[in-house]
């Protein structure tokens, strides 16, 4: 019997996971929302060229004209249906596939309604593959979907858009630009071409391939020249693709057709900011802005993130406070004084600021736990551990709260109080396991910093023997083989380590340090030190590892530009101590004995100074 197949079961769709969620601000984001000027909106969550209504549920059971909607549809055309043999086995495949969705088997769902929507051309049939091999997140397959909903129902906007999407986000741009070349043509007659490009822009700047996506940007946005819009997108592909300079230039053509705009200088100010002339003209291209548009909060917020960064803490707390006198409850503003003056090193008025954040009203909203860790923070660095201690145990739940009781068990062990400290952290309740190894490698540094190796090491053979691939715990069960002398089952520690993670740098550096150190096997350490530097080659401790194996191998000039640079990138003691020795095997010994003495003045503990100190004699 030949019946119009016009309903299925219940589907839920899913539509918006081809594309997450990205923001395009560029400014710096603070604990309590966004930025300063924009909090309250959610304009920042993208949902790509993907329409944003989900799609409709079809209904159990046929009827006269029984695909038609209940209520307004924004101008989707109906479906043309065609007439399909509703056989058992029919029923049966979308009855055992919607079991399987149930079930949590979406990939076997989602095959099987693909094949379905190949076999009868029901549009309906192929938007739910489309939605189930989106939950599977099986791009290939929901564009396979997409393409049978689109040729079924050719007048959909969202059948269009919805494979335009997939096609963007694979990076599949010869098959893209027709449908978004039409979808524009379409927008361009209706008036509403502006509000295409910022989700376009979102959804290319997540391509795989951005020099491709910023060259299908330029050629489909060429008619819409006269559009600030079509600029900014133009700008967002052309940074994302890492042309800071055209960038640059397309987001102030659209500063000069809009030149009102907050979202075009800001725009323009970050991505000048990353060309060669630097923060300079951002800064002036900002402050020109406001001098026109002065009550604009978030420009203004921008200037002065660019002075702090810079240095210049006065601008960028007189602009801060002109902001706050207009917004006096401004949680996030106040967070930002205390930040600036902490960086000016006022750590007074950054407590003031913080504590004025505690008083807010409780209608006001924002999360107190960065402000309490950052109070913390400054009570530690005023060595008033007992208050760093009390700010960081009334930080609660959430993304703050593991961070806040690790360093709080280390301030107790720092306090002699490691009973305390060890049940601090062996009580708290953590339901995600790599909180839990975070907490147990507090405890591991907590004996370590007490000379306790031995039950540092257990703690982490322990935890290690639980969960034997946890890259974290191989690289603490490798330092603390170390120190107590398990140089075998550190270097196997490594190892495993640089197996699983062949591009961790710390794996590599630590056991090329440690065969430096012994002055064992030097051809092999300064391989493996070379290989850490390949793929971390800013980072000052690895930088201190290639000078101290070069020293270690005679090659003395060579050691002491590494070690410089090191140093130059932090002043460690340990960096200090190899630096001072190498100087001093040079016979430049009053410059070493200035640099150990200001490494001393700031950690008199160290125990690497300490040691080369001793061992060479050196008294001040």
């Amino acid at each position: 019997m030949k019946l119009p197949f016009r309903r299925l079961p219940a589907a839920t769709a899913v539509l918006a996971l081809v594309v997450g969620s990205a923001t395009l601000s560029g400014c710096a984001t603070h604990p309590f929302g966004g930025s300063a000027a924009s909090r309250g909106a959610d304009a920042s969550v993208a949902q790509g060229d993907l329409p944003s209504r989900p799609a409709a549920a079809p209904a159990a059971s046929g009827g006269p004209r029984a695909n038609a909607r209940s209520g307004p549809r924004d101008s989707e055309p109906e479906d043309v249906l065609p007439d399909v043999d509703l056989t058992g086995q029919v029923l049966y495949q979308v009855l055992a596939s919607e079991i399987a969705v149930q079930r949590g088997q979406a990939s076997a769902a989602a095959a099987s309604y693909l094949q379905l929507a190949r076999q009868t051309r029901d549009p309906r049939i192929a938007r739910r593959a489309v939605e189930l091999a989106l939950t599977e997140r099986s791009l290939e397959r929901a564009a396979a979907a997409a393409q049978i909903w689109l040729e079924t129902s050719p007048d959909s906007r969202m059948a269009a858009q919805t494979l335009e999407a997939l096609y963007l986000t694979s990076g599949q741009y010869a098959l893209a630009e027709p449908l978004l070349g039409k979808r524009l043509a379409a927008a361009r007659e209706t008036g509403t071409i502006a509000s295409v490009y910022p989700a376009l822009a979102r959804t290319l700047a997540r391509s795989p391939d951005r020099g491709a996506a910023f060259a299908l940007i330029e050629r489909v946005a060429a008619p819409d020249d006269t559009l600030p819009e079509a600029w900014l997108a133009r700008a967002a592909l052309a940074h994302a693709a890492e042309d800071s300079a055209f960038a640059t230039q397309a987001a102030q053509r659209a500063m000069r057709l809009a030149p009102d705009s907050e979202e075009a200088v800001l725009a323009a100010a970050r991505y000048q900011q990353r060309t060669a002339d630097g923060a300079k003209p951002a800064i002036e291209l900002l402050e020109r802005f406001l001098a026109r548009r002065p009550a604009s909060q978030e420009v203004r917020v921008t200037l002065a993130r660019l002075y702090s960064a810079e240095g210049d803490y006065a601008r960028a707390r007189g602009h801060l406070d002109q902001a706050l006198s207009s917004a006096p409850e401004d949680p996030a503003l106040l967070f930002s004084l205390a930040q600036v003056a902490y960086q000016a090193k006022q750590p007074r008025d950054a407590e003031q600021y913080l504590q004025r954040v505690l008083a807010l009203p409780a209608s006001v909203r924002r999360d107190n736990g960065p402000v309490y860790l950052f109070l913390a923070q400054i009570a530690e660095d005023d060595k008033r551990l007992p208050q760093a201690v009390e700010w960081l145990g009334r930080v609660g739940s959430g993304e703050q709260y593991v961070p806040a009781l690790a360093r709080r068990a280390l301030l107790l062990g720092r306090l002699d109080r490691l009973d305390d400290a060890r049940a601090l952290l062996r009580d708290a309740s953590v339901n995600n396991p790599g909180d839990r190894v975070q907490l147990i490698l507090a405890e591991a540094q907590i004996l370590r910093d007490a000379a306790r190796h031995q039950e540092a090491f257990d703690v982490v053979d322990a935890a290690l023997a639980r969960q034997p691939s946890n890259a974290d715990l191989l690289y603490e069960h490798g330092l603390a083989a170390e120190r107590t002398g398990r140089l075998a089952e550190m270097e196997t520690s490594f190892r495993k380590l640089i197996q699983l993670r062949p591009d961790s740098a710390h794996a590599y550096n630590a056991l090329g340090y440690s065969l430096a150190e012994r002055n064992e096997r030097l051809p092999e350490a300064l391989q493996l030190i070379e290989k850490a530097l390949s793929l971390a080659p800013e980072d000052a401790f690895i930088l201190d590892s290639m000078g101290w194996v070069l020293f270690r191998m005679g090659r003395l000039d060579q050691a002491l530009q590494y070690l410089q640079r090191a140093y130059g990138l932090r002043q460690d003691a340990e960096i200090a101590a190899h630096l001072g020795e190498v100087l001093w095997a040079l016979g430049r010994n009053e410059e070493a004995k200035r640099l150990w003495r200001e490494a001393r003045d700031r950690e008199p503990d160290n125990g690497t100074l300490k040691g080369t100190l001793a061992r060479l004699n050196v008294s001040f």
